[in-house]
């Protein structure tokens, strides 16, 4: 779900609409939702975490601290493009906050 919300809002609703929220805010909350289920899918095929396991609050964490790093630390170094802005990395953790809450699955599990 994540990835087709950050697909939708990057190629249809983020061009014709003006809105800072949709322009700088929401793909940050949707790094981790999106990008992290495919990434732990990979190292489950490489055989480096069980397949079909549920992200841990570790490799969450873990994954949130890195891709800030990389995102909001190092990128701006080296690309002019891009830009340190630690409020990406709120909306990073946000969205990595509420995934967590779905992935935990119910309180039953």
């Amino acid at each position: 779900m994540a990835c087709v919300l950050y697909g939708l809002n990057r190629w249809i609703i983020k061009p014709g609409w003006d809105s800072a929220f949709l322009h700088g805010t929401f793909n940050d909350l949707l790094l981790i939702p999106a990008a992290l289920p495919w990434v732990l899918w990979i190292q489950s095929k490489w055989g480096w975490r069980p397949p079909l396991a549920y992200p841990t609050l570790g490799e969450i964490c873990g994954h949130l601290v890195i891709w800030s790093v990389i995102a909001e630390g190092i990128m701006p170094w080296i690309n002019p493009r891009f830009t340190a802005d630690w409020w990406d990395v709120a909306a990073y953790a946000a969205g990595a906050a509420v995934a967590a809450i779905f992935w935990r699955g119910s309180p039953s599990t």
